[in-house]
């Protein structure tokens, strides 16, 4: 299908020939700014899309009045502004008009609502502009030439020459920097309607690093019995990092939901006279799903003890507060360490990942107890898809399936 382009600009219509000069003008730097304008600019000023500017760019190149580069794209005047500058405090990425309008989106996209990582985001394309040295604009010139820069910047992450902000958590897997960073520039050039196809491979690629490598992380039977007793032993049943172990476990709760969990509870005692206490946590990751809130259900009795003697010394968290919450973390991932190590484990996710690794372990813990009934189990430990509890959490491990197949 032939491109038909607009014949208006700045809202109000206007010939072929008068849109062309207007382009030519703004390019050259002698039109209505006294200095040549990159085209997504001039896109924003006169209320045209980039497509547009590309056909007049085409029209004026035929007629001898701009030329292209041996790399196809055009090669147009610059401003002297557009010298590039490093990116920092002094002179931030969100003053780049097209960065402060994308960020406008991302602190608004959910219904009024920021995305939860968008200054991650932002910080992102800081970091690919300022270790490429480009502007925000070149990665929206064509997939082509985002994807030139993206592959230049996988290279200086390999050399460890890539520019990071001294903010929000780093990583040395470049699998997983490259994901962070490729996730925020489709979703900055997606705001400009450039965009990849989804399951596209190659370096614009957002197969998510590692996804369902630990799906058979897990503590067998025998093993949790062993930790309980390890813990008991040193620690004792009064101890936070019993509580935090066995609520864990039976919560699946992220670190920052169980950090924020509340100590209170609500008694249900079942027809077999069992009982269970019903607590709450809410997880920021999920909290467009039911406002975050999940229930969990603590069945274990020793652990009901153990909060029960938390409960006595009117605390309203699941540990003694006091502790500074990075000092925290630091303790009981160390006390989480000892326990894996006891254990003898050997895959290096329990050493590198403690917390989270209970969330692992709760999966397997509550599958195993309900005959891998995968939805029961997302409901219990808040998967809001029993897709992502199956394939990150729960593979079915080798015993079970000898079991089911006699």
């Amino acid at each position: 299908m032939r491109f038909i382009p607009r014949l208006k600009i700045r809202g109000k219509r206007a010939t072929a020939e008068q849109i062309e000069s207007e382009i030519s003008a703004l390019i050259q730097g002698n039109g209505s700014r006294p200095y040549p304008i990159p085209t997504s600019e001039i896109a924003k000023i006169l209320g045209i899309s980039r497509t547009t500017i590309y056909y007049y760019l085409n029209r004026l190149k035929e007629q001898g009045k701009v030329s292209k580069k041996d790399t196809g794209r055009f090669d147009l005047p610059k401003s002297p502004e557009y010298i590039f500058r490093f990116f920092n405090k002094d002179h931030p990425i969100t003053s780049e008009p097209l960065v402060a309008e994308w960020m406008d989106d991302l602190t608004t996209r959910k219904g009024g609502q920021p995305i939860t990582n968008w200054r991650t985001r932002i910080r992102a394309i800081e970091s690919v502009c300022n270790s490429c040295q480009i502007h925000p604009s070149d990665l929206l010139v064509s997939q082509r030439n985002t994807e030139k820069i993206m592959r230049s910047y996988a290279n200086l992450a390999r050399q460890k020459k890539i520019h990071r902000d001294k903010r929000g958590r780093k990583s040395n897997n470049i699998t997983v920097t490259m994901y962070n960073r490729v996730q925020a520039v489709r979703d900055f050039c997606g705001f400009y309607e450039i965009t990849w196809r989804r399951g596209v491979g190659g370096i614009m690629s957002q197969k998510v690093p590692n996804h369902g490598m630990y799906a058979d992380l897990r503590l067998t039977e025998k093993e949790l019995e062993q930790a309980d007793q390890f813990i008991k032993e040193r620690f004792g049943l009064d101890s936070d990092i019993y509580r935090w172990f066995w609520v864990g476990i039976e919560s699946c709760a992220r670190f920052e939901a169980l950090y924020e969990m509340n100590l209170d509870y609500e008694r249900h005692v079942g027809k077999t006279g069992k009982t269970t206490y019903i607590m709450t946590v809410y997880e920021s990751k999920t909290k467009y799903i039911r406002g975050g809130k999940w229930y969990k259900y603590i069945t274990r009795q020793d652990t009901q003890k153990s909060i029960d003697l938390l409960k006595s010394k009117n605390q309203s968290r699941i540990f003694e507060t006091g502790m500074p919450k990075g000092k925290f973390r630091v303790q009981i991932s160390d006390q989480l360490c000892q326990i894996y190590k006891h254990l003898e484990k050997a895959n290096p996710y329990f050493f590198h990942h403690p917390n989270h690794s209970l969330r692992h372990i709760g999966a397997h813990y509550w599958l195993s107890k309900k005959d891998y009934n995968y939805g029961l189990v997302a409901e219990i430990g808040g998967w809001h898809t029993i897709d992502e509890l199956k394939k990150s959490y729960g593979q079915i491990p080798p015993e079970k399936i000898l079991e089911i197949i006699g």
